[in-house]
């Protein structure tokens, strides 16, 4: 993590990572003079803000550097029979950009991690008998290591899964059938929707006994708490495919610069 950061000066640190340091910094002002404010207030909030964000982006980052054991792995599944992974040229794009990289990547992260909270819980429930409240997933203000063991397992679980999808989004490597001629893109849509939508309405669930507005305010402070590191998460990603890129090509075993007239690929589906 530490050389992806160094890897760039300040002023590209905070270019390519304004929208989180901006959120970071509006939530150390108001916990600590203001009021209390994702679910601390303070003095003691400067250092728990701070403290909190470099946890979850330290969880986040570090997995990536198991990225290309994963790709090895996973090949294996796809390169096989009349099927294999290819790089479409024309797809590859492992830019920076606004909209993907500061809303609609840390939003499916987030939404990921709140679907898989909400499955965790509901397994806790069956197996322990008692019934889950939003009290289960609210901070209590005191360290709890079941809790921090169940986060960070969650956080990692999310960085892996997204990790790997999103290298081959931005490297436009795609699963392509030599029988059909048909190339589909690996969980572009059903990667970014579905947790989203079910991760929110999982959590909205548990706070089925609360106003509405109460429940808005609870879960709009989580997302503030999650949404810097998931920011910084989706940055670094991109850093590390710059310096990885043709490794993580050879552990997937891709077809290298493939066009969609090569192919004579008419067109291009989802799964």
């Amino acid at each position: 993590m530490a050389a992806l950061l160094w890897g760039k000066s300040s002023t590209e640190n905070i270019r390519e990572m304004g929208p989180a340091l901006a959120i970071l910094l509006g939530t150390l002002i108001v916990s600590t003079f203001i009021t209390e404010f994702t679910f601390t207030f303070g003095l003691t909030a400067a250092w728990k803000t701070l403290f909190r964000f470099l946890r979850l982006s330290i969880v986040l980052t570090i997995p990536l550097m198991l990225l290309p054991g994963i790709c090895a792995m996973v090949q294996g599944f796809f390169n096989r029979g009349n099927r294999q992974l290819v790089r479409v040229r024309e797809d590859r794009d492992t830019a920076i950009h606004p909209l993907k990289n500061w809303v609609l990547r840390p939003f499916q992260g987030i939404g990921l991690g709140l679907l898989l909270a909400t499955k965790l819980l509901t397994v806790l429930q069956l197996y322990g008998g008692t019934a889950v409240t939003a009290e289960t997933l609210l901070p209590t203000g005191q360290f709890q290591m079941g809790r921090f063991l169940s986060a960070t397992a969650i956080s990692v679980v999310v960085s892996l899964l997204l990790s790997f999808l999103w290298t081959l989004d931005d490297l436009g490597v795609r699963y392509y059938n030599r029988k059909t001629g048909e190339v589909r893109m690996i969980g572009k849509y059903l990667g970014l929707l579905l947790p989203i939508v079910f991760g929110f309405y999982g959590i909205f669930s548990l706070f089925d006994e609360y106003d509405r507005l109460p429940a808005a305010l609870y879960i709009a402070q989580m997302v503030i708490v999650l949404y810097p590191p998931f920011v910084v998460f989706s940055v670094l990603h991109n850093r590390y495919l710059k310096s990885r890129e043709d490794k993580l090509l050879e552990r997937l075993k891709a077809a290298q610069d493939v066009t969609l007239a090569d192919r004579a690929v008419p067109a291009i589906s989802k799964i």
